[in-house]
C-alpha cells in the first residue's frame, strides 16, 4: 500500500490547523480584555467613591477583602431609603380583609389550643379534690388555682389581640383610613391588657365562666349534695370591690344535682339542654322526647317549661366526670359512716 511522504503529511496538517496568528486576528484575546476591565473598567468618578466607602467601613471596624463582591452603589445617594425612619403606610379598605383574617387566626389559636389547657386544669382540679384531703388537698388545689388564673390572664391577652384587630378592621370597613397601623395596634392591645390587669381578682376571675366552673367543680366533689356558695366566697375582697355587706344583692349559690330528673338516679352519659341548662341521662331524655311531637316536649325538670328537641341537647363530658367523682366520694363517705356505726355497736 502506498505510504504518504512526510512532506505531504505536513502539508495536510497545515491545511487543517489554522495558525495562532490567524486566531488572534479573528478573535482578540479575552485575557487582554479582562485586564482592561480590572485595571481600567472603573471610571474616574467611581474609583474615589469606592475608596471612600472602604475608608468608612474601616472607620466602623469593618474589613473588606479583595475577594468581597463589589458593593452596589446607588446612582444618587440622596435617593436611598432610610429604613429606620420609614414609617408604615396608611391602611385602606383593601387591607381590611387581611386584618380580619389575622383576627380569626388569634381566635382559632385561643379556642383550639388555649381553651384545651383550661379544660385540662379543671379536670386536674376535680381529680385532686377527689383523691386528696386536708392540707395536701389545699396545697395542691392552691397551685392549680394559680395555674388557672394564669391561663385566664393569657386568654384575655389573646382576646386583646383579636379584638384590637377586629376594631381596626371595622374602622377600615367604614371607610376610615388607619394611620400608623403598627403603632396603633400595639397601643390598643396594651390598653386592653392594662385595663384587665387593673381590675380586682373578683372582677377578673369572679366574672369569668371558666373560673366559676373551676371552683364549682371542686366544691361539688368535696361537698356532694350541698349548695354551692356564691363565687365571691372563694375570692377575698380587695380595694375596689363592693362591700361584703352587699352580698344579699348578689345571686346566691346553686345546687348541682347529679340525679336525672327522669330516672331519679345518677346521671349516665348526660345530655344538657342548650336552652335551659338542665341535664338528663342520655337514653332517658331521648326516649322522653321521641314520644312527643316533632315540635318537641316541655323540659321534664320541675318548674321548667322550655321546649326541648333532640337538636337542643349537647353532650357534657365534664358534667359526667364530676357526677362520677361526686358519686364515688358520696359512696366513700357512706362506707366510712357504716364503719363508724359498727365500731360503736361493738
Amino acid at each position: 500500500m502506498p505510504v504518504a511522504s512526510s512532506s505531504r503529511r505536513k502539508s495536510a496538517r497545515s491545511r487543517r490547523e489554522p495558525s495562532s496568528d490567524r486566531i488572534e486576528e479573528d478573535y482578540p484575546s479575552q485575557h487582554a480584555g479582562n485586564n482592561d476591565d480590572v485595571e481600567g473598567g472603573d471610571d474616574e468618578e467611581e474609583q474615589p467613591r469606592r475608596k471612600e466607602k472602604k475608608a468608612r467601613k474601616r472607620a466602623h471596624g469593618d474589613s473588606e477583602s479583595d475577594n468581597d463582591p463589589p458593593a452596589v452603589e446607588d446612582d444618587d445617594e440622596d435617593n436611598r431609603i432610610d429604613i429606620e425612619n420609614f414609617h408604615d403606610q396608611p391602611l385602606d379598605k383593601k387591607e381590611g380583609t387581611k386584618l380580619s383574617g389575622i383576627a380569626q387566626d388569634w381566635e382559632m389559636i385561643r379556642k383550639q389550643i388555649h381553651q384545651g389547657s383550661i379544660a385540662l386544669a379543671k379536670d386536674v382540679a376535680t381529680s385532686l379534690a377527689d383523691v386528696l384531703e386536708g392540707d395536701n388537698a389545699n396545697q395542691a388545689l392552691s397551685e392549680v388555682d394559680d395555674i388557672m388564673k394564669t391561663l385566664i390572664d393569657i386568654d384575655h391577652e389573646m382576646q386583646s389581640h383579636e379584638k384590637s384587630l377586629s376594631w381596626m378592621h371595622q374602622q377600615l370597613m367604614r371607610g376610615e383610613p388607619v394611620e400608623g397601623a403598627v403603632e396603633l395596634y400595639e397601643k390598643e392591645v396594651k390598653k386592653r391588657i392594662n385595663e384587665f390587669n387593673d381590675r380586682t381578682s373578683r372582677k377578673k376571675y369572679g366574672l369569668n365562666d371558666q373560673y366559676v366552673q373551676f371552683k364549682q367543680g371542686i366544691f361539688e366533689v368535696q361537698n356532694p349534695g350541698e349548695n354551692i356558695p356564691p363565687i365571691n366566697d372563694f375570692i377575698p375582697r380587695e380595694d375596689g370591690d363592693e362591700s361584703d355587706d352587699d352580698d344579699d344583692l348578689e345571686i346566691g349559690g346553686v345546687t348541682q344535682d347529679f340525679k336525672c330528673p327522669i330516672t331519679l338516679t345518677m346521671l349516665v352519659n348526660p345530655l344538657k339542654s342548650s336552652t335551659c341548662g338542665h341535664a338528663f341521662s342520655g337514653d332517658a331524655i331521648r326516649e322522653y322526647i321521641n314520644k312527643g311531637p316533632p315540635s318537641g316536649k316541655s323540659c321534664p325538670a320541675a318548674g321548667c317549661s322550655q321546649k326541648l328537641t333532640i337538636a337542643m341537647l349537647v353532650a357534657d363530658s365534664s358534667l359526667e366526670k364530676r357526677a362520677k367523682l361526686a358519686a364515688r366520694r358520696a359512696q366513700r363517705d357512706e362506707d366510712d359512716s357504716e364503719v363508724d356505726d359498727d365500731e360503736v355497736i361493738e
